[in-house]
């Protein structure tokens, strides 16, 4: 396969428990999700049943590296991305199936649990693409990079001052004034780790909303 390097928001986790992973299980392979349960305790948790996903990452890992299974991302646009190890991406198709995980006799995805209000304790999987609320929530911001450019790709620029400025000032009365990092998952939640109770878990901050979103990058199949 040819590889395709992905023009939008790149994935720039580094945490384990902040990226799905392919592994071998005992007759294909499984879904990988490194779970934070405390600030010492974590627990590998692993789903079955999704060959097609496992297939569009290993194909990916195959060419890059000439092996497979390792670290992979589902956007909120269902883009299941493979980081390059450089800052970057490359595509391995779409996926909108969602992945669920049992842990303690619940099921925990990227959808928010009925009742779930911004502000609480995020207590799903911390899997999600990077962006950033600019000091003072006027805008929000990711940065793309290519070779040695790199490139700040704003909200306001794409939707424009006014729903940039609305969804921006929504996420500061949560994360405060000097904003910060926050994630968005393939089910389109946003949290910020560390900002919960006690520092340890993620603070939800909501579901996106399409007309105050950034647009998807094109070039891609999706449905």
């Amino acid at each position: 396969m040819a590889l395709r390097r992905y023009t939008g928001a790149p994935p720039s986790n580094v945490g384990r428990e902040a990226k799905y992973s392919v592994v071998s299980g005992t007759h294909d392979d499984n879904i990988r999700l490194v779970y934070r349960v405390s600030d010492a305790e974590r627990e590998l948790l692993t789903t079955s049943g999704h060959p097609e996903l496992a297939a569009m990452v290993n194909a990916v890992k195959i060419e890059m590296r000439g092996s497979p299974r390792g670290a992979f991302y589902i956007n909120e646009y269902g883009d299941v991305l493979v980081p390059d190890g450089e800052g970057g991406a490359y595509w391995a198709g779409h996926y909108d199936r969602r992945l669920e995980f049992e842990y303690e006799g619940r099921t925990l995805s990227a959808s928010a649990p009925a009742g779930l209000q911004p502000g609480d304790t995020w207590p799903g999987p911390h899997v999600g693409i990077r962006y950033v609320l600019a000091a003072g929530g006027g805008d929000i911001k990711f940065k793309t990079r290519s070779g040695t450019t790199e490139t700040t790709v704003l909200l306001s620029r794409q939707v424009g001052a006014e729903p940039a400025g609305r969804l921006a000032r929504r996420l500061a009365a949560l994360m405060g004034g000097s904003g910060g990092r926050f994630y968005v998952n393939e089910a389109g939640e946003m949290f910020s780790p560390g900002r919960a109770a006690g520092g340890v878990g993620a603070l939800y901050l909501g579901h996106i909303d399409d007309d105050q979103w950034f647009d998807p990058p094109e070039g891609f199949e999706r449905p």
